[in-house]
């Protein structure tokens, strides 16, 4: 699973137009795991789990990207939240909190 880390520091501020790209960018990756998290959990079979855990594992990293070049530290702790229940999601845990988290993150942009 890709790794949250924090702000690009020292970097250029981005223009408006990149800052509005980059924040549809993220409101895309937050729809593309919430499409693959409602598949998984409607999946009964191994490998169509793994081919949609997969997709979820990529829309984190574009989450992720996303809130490196945003400069957004609220979108950065948001996306804590999403991993760490991602990862419960992998130990079989309740989908209800990522889902739930995934919402917050929409909302935050």
């Amino acid at each position: 699973m890709a790794d949250v880390h924090g702000p690009n520091e020292g970097a250029a501020p981005i223009s408006r137009h990149d800052k509005l790209l980059y924040e549809q960018e993220y409101r895309q990756g937050v729809d593309l795991f919430q499409r693959a998290l409602s598949e998984y959990s409607k999946a009964d079979e191994v490998h169509k789990k793994e081919a949609f855990h997969e997709v979820m594992d990529r829309a984190m990293q574009v989450l992720n990207e996303t809130a490196r070049e945003l400069k957004r530290s609220d979108l950065m702790e948001q996306n804590k939240k999403i991993a760490q229940s991602f990862e419960g999601l992998s130990n079989e845990a309740d989908p209800a909190k990522l889902a739930q988290n995934l919402k917050e993150a929409k909302k935050t942009v």
